[in-house]
């Protein structure tokens, strides 16, 4: 699988999707916004980062004999082989000592404080009670620890025929209530739980036997992902903490872990740092030496730079065979020289530590410099070698080798926004950008308001977002949800609307088209009820400055039409709306998806990637991290609604296709697009028949659920995001024998005839 095509592809569909629901008719603004998107403001290009290797530390079994750990350590982690960071923490840890790990994901963080407190619990022979409490930020993460811990307790009992002599149990306020009663009666060794229930369990009733426990045995406590407590929610949880100290028997150690804390200045730097966040955060001493953070080794054996540079240039003019196989790849000069000077840095102490995650293009144009080569060369040796470096990292995973600088791929898309521009009257002088703002410099130095604009879903005119200021005469800047009232000044009506370019936006003469109950009984005037919002003449400059009469001096101010909110009317397309309409179905920002409709559309996406590129369907997963149960049951929920709705409009498109006609009766709907899902009775029954009339039965109720189904569904839906097939021109609802009704000429005559009086 070529990743990079993969994420093009993914990258490509998601920019598709997004861009579909965006119809703007100024061409000019058009340009403006494509160029913006083009250029990676929503989705830069990726970041690449390599996961170096671990410098090789000592082995458990070593430790045992060294007397740093019990003997039924090496039965809980038999084999394992410890890094240097581990070993230096479980060092630390088993002399008592606080101590904080930073290091990269995958290098073994949890192992660090999971030895050292089943150590102390072995050494100590503990009585029953809480002695250790392990606080995440995500519930998911306790799940996968809980996993993690059940592992290590099958390995021991697998190897030793005896009961793992270490209790456990996870406390996230989503157990059920008979899981939490059992927690309550049998008092675990350590409890995986959040920074949340550990307060409710330090303050509820129910909790009390839990409290009491803490409070007698309690002697860890360790927190995951450290960096993510920072701010007020880093304050409170820090008083939380000192709170649990100063009412236990005994001295807490504590503990922290986090991937990342802190960049920039020297080792030692980074480590007083940490100490000193650590320390206000546990209320506890921390010194630089207990701030372990990873030690890292190349992976491959590293020439001179200045005997490096032939050899790589010979490598880049000679091409890369991206199917050599693991030993060509340790000896490669440009599979060197990428880890010396992109992966890994070199500090003048000799320290080895990761680089900073780059762009595929910064490391070409790192090859450029390095070999002066056209770029064309470099981009391609580049682009093979980590194909060819992912090909051998798959191979090393089932011949047992370690592999050889993987990397992942980190893509940031934001959401899209809303377009801001300024109010000038020429479009060379207007100012356009996706950064949100009140104001922009000029290149003189001046500043000019900035506006948020947002489209009209059927014509695709643009409104811009503002709000009358009848003090200062001046129209400012609002965001598209933000709106007041004005209750105090009669007539005013609502100041908060939108501000429409163009002089032929409204004719007086297009009152007639109004519907009769917003006119008086002539109908030549609109009554007070819906008279504000109408459209109406306003001047306005490029400071926002505006006037509901006409300037004298009308140099540098140009005429526009303001309109109310909430919008009745879109004058700009003919349409009504009901006056319950959301503004977000009349109008649209710049993209309309929310957090929960980008995760469905990635996650789709990259799934059927994952398909195409033949991956079998066991192995076609996307992981996610959701902060709770609600969270994630919304977007499951949200991907099972929209993955539904794809089979569904799959059958009617492949329907109405199937026959000779090329289109679908009403009554043929259920039978017809029953065929086309070509469902099996277990994907829809609940009681599956064996026997021809059962089975007959509860086609027919699939066939009439599906009636209704793809009747609502062709509904004009209200789901802007998920549009059905009749609003994306896919499909086309029409009366049976219309077009041949009208092409009839007696039929045409006897309308004539019918409506003559009418017509004259």
């Amino acid at each position: 699988m070529d990743i990079f095509k993969v994420h093009d592809s993914i990258i490509n569909d998601y920019q598709t999707y997004i861009e579909s629901f965006v119809n703007i008719k100024n061409d000019y603004i058009k340009k403006k916004v494509a160029d913006e998107i083009s250029s990676g403001k929503l989705w830069p290009r990726p970041l690449i980062q390599f996961n170096p290797s671990y410098k090789p530390g000592r082995s458990v079994s070593e430790m045992i004999d060294d007397g740093l750990l019990h003997n039924e350590i090496g039965n809980i982690f038999k084999g394992y082989n410890l890094y240097e960071h581990q070993v230096e923490a479980i060092t630390l840890g088993s002399k008592g000592k606080n101590f904080v790990v930073t290091s990269g994901t995958g290098s073994g963080k949890s192992l660090t404080f999971l030895g050292t407190i089943f150590n102390y619990l072995l050494n100590n022979k503990p009585s029953k009670g809480i002695k250790a409490i392990i606080i995440y930020p995500m519930n998911a993460l306790i799940n996968s620890q809980n996993e993690e811990i059940t592992k290590f307790k099958k390995l021991f009992e697998e190897e030793t025929g005896k009961d793992f002599p270490i209790s456990y149990a996870q406390y996230t306020g989503q157990e059920k209530e008979d899981d939490r009663k059992k927690v309550w009666d049998n008092l675990p060794d350590i409890i995986l739980t959040n920074y949340m229930m550990l307060e409710l369990i330090l303050t509820r009733l129910g909790e009390e036997g839990m409290r009491k426990s803490i409070y007698k045995s309690l002697k860890y406590v360790v927190f995951d992902e450290l960096h993510t407590y920072r701010g007020r929610q880093g304050s409170d949880v820090g008083l939380l903490i000192r709170r649990l100290k100063a009412k236990c028997n005994n001295s807490i150690s504590c503990i922290g872990t986090s991937a990342t804390m802190i960049s920039g200045g020297t080792i030692q730097d980074q480590k007083k740092k940490v100490a000193e966040v650590a320390s206000t955060f546990f209320g506890a001493k921390f010194e630089p030496d207990q701030i372990i953070i990873e030690s890292l080794v190349p992976s491959l054996s590293l020439s001179r730079q200045n005997d490096l540079k032939p050899s790589v240039i010979d490598v880049i003019i000679k091409g890369i065979d991206k199917d050599a196989g693991y030993i060509e790849l340790l000896k490669n000069s440009l599979a060197q020289w990428l880890e010396k000077q992109i992966a890994l840095k070199e500090l003048d102490d000799g320290m080895i530590v990761r680089n900073k995650p780059m762009t595929i293009e910064q490391i070409i144009q790192a090859l450029i410099d390095f070999t002066g080569l056209p770029n064309e060369n470099c981009s391609k040796a580049i682009e093979d070698l980590l194909q060819w470096i992912a090909g051998v990292n798959v191979m090393s995973d089932k011949n047992a080798n370690k592999t050889i600088l993987p990397f992942k791929l980190h893509q940031f898309i934001s959401q899209t926004g809303s377009v801001y521009l300024t109010l000038d009257k020429e479009n060379k002088d207007k100012i356009l950008t996706l950064q949100a703002g009140v104001y922009i410099s000029k290149d003189d130095g001046d500043k000019k308001p900035i506006y948020p604009v947002v489209f009209s879903r059927e014509s695709g005119h643009e409104y811009i977002c503002v709000t009358k200021n009848p003090e200062t005469k001046k129209l400012d800047p609002r965001e598209f949800s933000d709106w007041n009232v004005n209750e105090e000044e009669e007539g005013e009506g609502n100041l908060s609307g939108y501000l429409l370019f163009g002089e032929n936006i409204w004719e007086d003469e297009e009152i007639r088209n109004l519907p009769d109950a917003w006119l008086n009984p002539k109908g030549d005037k609109v009554i007070k009820k819906y008279r504000d919002r109408m459209p109406k003449k306003i001047w306005f400059n490029e400071l926002g400055q505006y006037s509901e009469m006409q300037p004298l001096n009308i140099g540098g101010w140009q005429l526009g039409w303001f309109m109310s909110h909430k919008l009745l009317f879109d004058p700009t397309s003919g349409t009504f709306y009901d006056a319950r309409t959301s503004e977000g179905t009349k109008l649209t920002k710049l993209g309309s998806e929310g957090r929960s409709t980008s995760t469905t559309i990635l996650s789709f996406n990259i799934l059927r990637q994952l398909a195409e590129a033949g991956y079998h369907e066991q192995k076609q997963k996307v992981l996610s991290f959701t902060d709770n149960r609600q969270d994630a049951a919304l977007q499951s929920g949200h991907f099972n609604d929209f993955i539904q709705t794809l089979h569904l409009r799959t059958g009617i498109n492949s329907a109405v296709h199937a026959g000779e006609k090329g289109y679908l009766e009403f009554a043929e709907i259920g039978d017809c697009i029953f065929t086309a899902l070509d469902l099996k009775q277990d994907d829809y029954a609940i009681s599956m028949a064996e026997f021809a009339g059962p089975r007959k039965e509860n086609e027919n109720a699939l066939k009439d659920f599906l009636i209704y189904k793809v009747l609502y569904d062709l509904r004009r839906s209200w789901r802007v995001v998920l549009p059905n097939l009749e609003q994306c021109g896919l499909l086309k609802i029409t009366y049976k024998y219309m077009e041949e009704t009208l092409e009839d000429p007696e039929f045409i005559n006897q309308i004539k005839t019918g409506f003559v009086g009418l017509v004259e």
